[in-house]
């Protein structure tokens, strides 16, 4: 063989490696993009259990609770604190959510459960007027998200 079929030879060959190396790279890449998001699905439903152990084991929230549902007493001080503060937690765990499906780290299955689980816990009552009440600390794809679904149901 001649100098220059080597050559082509040689050239062919290392556009292969190059082509497998870039192959590689991106199996990589997704295999990483979907530990990922296994990892944040752990660590979305960790933070959501977190918020049912602290609602279960709080006293004064579940008190708060009973008399918002049943209307007949009034709320005190330390209802409402503990009603907002109970709000917060779960609007910024759904607004993460809102974020983390923007960007494409969550499902459009996952987002709609989420989406059916603020608005019903927004729509229970007292909670909407709270919800109205704190809306604008929120970014404003979020509260559209929300109130597009509180107007849906």
């Amino acid at each position: 063989m001649k100098t220059r079929d080597w050559k082509d030879i040689a050239e062919i060959v290392g556009i292969g490696a190059i082509v497998a190396s870039l192959i590689f790279v991106g199996l990589q890449m997704r295999q990483s993009h979907e530990i990922a998001l296994v990892t944040l699905y752990q660590m979305r439903a960790d933070a959501a259990r977190e918020v049912m152990v602290t609602s279960m084991e709080s006293e004064s929230l579940r008190q708060a609770l009973e008399r918002m549902e049943s209307g007949d007493e009034e709320q005190t001080f330390a209802d409402e604190y503990a009603l907002y503060n109970y709000m917060s937690i779960l609007l910024n765990h759904f607004e993460n959510a809102h974020f983390l499906y923007l960007r494409g780290f969550l499902t459009e299955e996952h987002w709609r459960s989420d989406v059916a689980n603020i608005t019903g816990t927004i729509s229970q009552p007292g909670a909407i007027e709270m919800w109205h009440e704190v809306k604008d600390g929120y970014r404003e794809s979020f509260v559209e998200a929300i109130e597009s679904a509180l107007q849906e149901n």
